[in-house]
């Protein structure tokens, strides 16, 4: 098995230990949320019977107001569980209430909201692109099998004709085959891109005091050359999701979510140790360009190396002691 692979297997046991001896708040946070999002859906089919506009157009926006009002309820819960998670790794055993927050203020609801919705922009800017060529597809067929005949023939009778249109059909099928590769080829470098969001959330449950900017540009350090690793360790619990969904959907709230995101966060921890730990995400210095942050070290080295017998630090204080005189100097001038 591979580092990575290794890596995972540790996270994960790591997450099902924890998860062994905080299962019951474990559940009880999840089930909490599948529970609000099962309450608010019969309380929009109930709406929409009661005023009889099954078929009306008022259903599309008591659909949509319902709709949007579970995400934005249960994204800060799902949140607040991982805030919670990351406190159990850092040794703190805070109950299930901390799974509110981002309920307890308005300032953390607004800091949570204002995150969701700067993320969830991204997320739509690099699906939209994909859902409106994914609705090209039928007419696209179509379109290929207009351009790519296969015989252009004026003159035919009616099995020259059927020959034709076979052609066409076969022309048509490669074509479409062609522009799904490139298709699915496109998706996954766009997926491979957006990797560098993955460690967002729990940059912002570690800071929420930075700006969402600020936090894109810490989880984007964090995913650097982990984009893969992270993308192998979301599929890995492909196989439970899809156990859940189909085959026993109570799996979500006994184990699965519980599961997936106690290995988020035992994940996480490991990347943010490896980047140094808390300061790295109030670290301003972490800011500056690779390439001049290296040109800059390593003539400060040379510098020292040659034993230089003025310090940095003077060099630094000198430079303040002549800003200082020639301010002083401006406002005695100013004054005569």
């Amino acid at each position: 098995m591979s580092v990575s692979g290794e890596r995972r297997k540790y996270f994960k046991s790591e997450a099902r230990s924890l998860l062994r001896y905080n299962y019951a708040k474990q559940v009880f946070m999840t089930g909490i949320i599948i529970l609000l999002v099962f309450g608010l859906n019969a309380v929009k089919i109930n709406i929409i019977k009661l005023f009889g506009i099954e078929y009306s157009f008022f259903s599309m926006p008591v659909n949509m107001f319902f709709d949007l009002l579970s995400l934005f309820i249960t994204v800060p819960l799902y949140i607040g569980i991982i805030y919670v998670n990351i406190k159990l790794f850092e040794g703190e055993n805070i109950s299930v209430g901390g799974m509110f927050n981002y309920f307890s203020s308005f300032a953390n609801l607004l800091d949570c909201y204002k995150f969701i919705t700067a993320m969830a922009a991204r997320l739509i800017a690099f699906a939209l692109p994909f859902l409106f060529i994914g609705a090209l597809f039928p007419p696209l067929r179509d379109f290929f099998g207009f351009i790519l005949p296969g015989e252009m023939n004026i003159e035919y009778n009616l099995g020259e004709y059927g020959q034709v249109l076979e052609n066409a059909n076969i022309n048509a099928d490669i074509a479409m085959v062609c522009a799904s590769v490139v298709y699915l080829a496109a998706f996954l470098v766009c997926v491979m891109v957006f990797m560098r969001y993955f460690a967002s959330v729990f940059v912002f449950v570690k800071n929420p005091c930075l700006s969402v900017r600020d936090i894109i540009q810490k989880s984007a350090k964090m995913m650097k050359k982990r984009k893969f690793e992270s993308l192998k360790f979301i599929l890995s619990f492909a196989i439970w999701v899809l156990l859940s969904h189909y085959l026993a959907g109570f799996l979500y709230i006994f184990f699965t979510l519980p599961y997936i995101m106690l290995s988020y966060a035992s994940y996480m921890s490991f990347v943010l140790a490896e980047k140094g730990g808390a300061e790295f995400l109030t670290a301003a210095y972490d800011y500056i360009g690779e390439k001049p942050r290296e040109e800059t070290v390593r003539h400060e080295n040379i510098n020292i190396n040659a034993g230089a017998d003025i310090k940095l630090r003077k060099i630094r204080r000198g430079e303040i002691f002549d800003r200082y005189k020639n301010i002083i100097k401006v406002q005695k001038k100013q004054i005569g």
